[in-house]
């Protein structure tokens, strides 16, 4: 995730190592879980499940958070924020392990459970360091975080396709479940930080009720938000278009890793605003680009669209958080809460269209060309109001 602004003081801090470790272990194993249910989609579709139906379980992660950010940012005021972090680890380390059982049912408990928790744990942990560092550490503290999240979602995404048919479903999901809850032990024994300072529930969306800052919240669809569709159906993508699997997903993984650092260095030589909208709209270009080689069927066009993406999602997201800080909420929390309210909110039904679109052309080019026209209209958004 992105900078979150702690609180002020003339004392300086040092980097607090052992809750980096801690809630970057639970956020590692979330990515794991998130990255890896692309491969059992492919298992659901291949017993029989349609491609919406098997799409919808990412729909319900990120329903899941879009329900519960609102929820634990208000909790981390009322009780010490680093147990709401815990609690979040838990619960999602709980849904992560129910997806060892492989019907829809149980996968759909899984993903929500899963999101549920993640958004607790993604806005307390990262309030956590925000409370425990000042000044630079605080944005070096959190990008660490964000980096192990994205770090685990690359290595579920790329080995979810080899480790799953090779072991079964029950072994990654245990495995990134232990990860979870350890992550959730560890950060429950942290010093108690908080509560934070108390605030409304009207103060969450007041922010996005201006043009400008709709296009913020809408930005986090086209970073975060359309990511996790590409970690739904990348795999089968590559398996449909008979590519070498694992050498693209590993490309979109590191594309994507990557970006986050491309992005901060993009920032500082051409600004924040110049480099959210640039990706945008190169972004909103490769994935019709993308959609136009899987409807001639060009490997060619596929890998290099597929790898692409991963720039796309990856180049914008630290500088749109950056912006949403600086621009929005003073209360850091209520800007962190409220753009991932936004953007997953506005993001929830695709992983579903993108299946269902899937099984009425048996292709996914209607699909992605549906994602690069979404992100066309919010480039235009952010060019007529941000941007401009």
């Amino acid at each position: 995730m992105s900078t979150l602004r702690s609180r002020a003081t003339s004392e300086q801090r040092p980097l607090p190592w052992s809750a980096i470790a801690a809630v970057g272990t639970g956020l590692f194993g979330l990515g794991l879980a998130v990255g890896g249910y692309g491969a059992y989609v492919s298992l659901l579709i291949a017993r029989g499940v349609s491609p919406d139906a098997a799409g919808l379980g990412m729909s319900l992660f990120l329903f899941g958070q879009f329900a519960a950010v609102v929820p634990a940012d208000l909790m981390t005021r009322r009780t010490a924020v680093e147990r709401v972090a815990a609690a979040g680890f838990v619960l999602a380390g709980i849904g992560i392990g129910l997806g060892a059982v492989l019907t829809l049912e149980a996968t759909y408990a899984s993903r929500l459970l899963l999101g549920l928790g993640q958004g607790a744990a993604f806005v307390a942990g990262m309030k956590y360091v925000g409370l425990r560092t000042t000044g630079a550490d605080t944005a070096t503290a959190q990008g660490m975080l964000g980096a192990l999240f994205t770090l685990g979602l690359a290595v579920g995404l790329a080995a979810g396709p080899v480790v799953v048919p090779w072991a079964g479903p029950a072994f990654p999901a245990v495995g990134a479940a232990v990860v979870a809850l350890a992550g959730g032990a560890f950060t429950a024994r942290l010093a108690t930080v908080g509560p934070d300072a108390r605030t409304v529930l009207g103060a969450y969306l007041e922010p996005f009720t201006s043009a400008g800052g709709l296009a913020l919240g809408f930005g986090n669809v086209a970073t975060f938000g359309f990511l996790m569709v590409a970690s739904t159906w990348y795999a089968e993508v590559v398996a449909d278009a008979a590519l070498p699997g694992t050498a693209v997903l590993v490309g979109f993984a590191l594309a994507t890793v990557l970006g986050r650092g491309v992005g901060g260095w993009l920032s500082r030589t051409y600004g924040e605003r110049a480099t959210v909208g640039g990706t945008l709209l190169g972004l909103a270009l490769v994935l019709l680009g993308l959609a136009a080689a899987i409807d001639v069927d060009s490997a060619a066009g596929i890998t290099a669209g597929l790898v692409l993406t991963g720039f796309g999602f990856g180049v914008p997201f630290g500088p749109l958080f950056g912006l949403a800080f600086s621009e929005l909420a003073d209360d850091a929390g209520v800007t962190l809460s409220g753009m991932m309210l936004v953007g997953n909110g506005a993001a929830l039904a695709y992983p579903w269209l993108v299946g269902r679109l899937l099984a009425a052309t048996d292709g996914y080019a209607a699909g992605f060309a549906a994602m690069g026209a979404t992100v066309g209209a919010i480039w235009l958004c952010w060019r007529r109001t941000v941007g401009g």
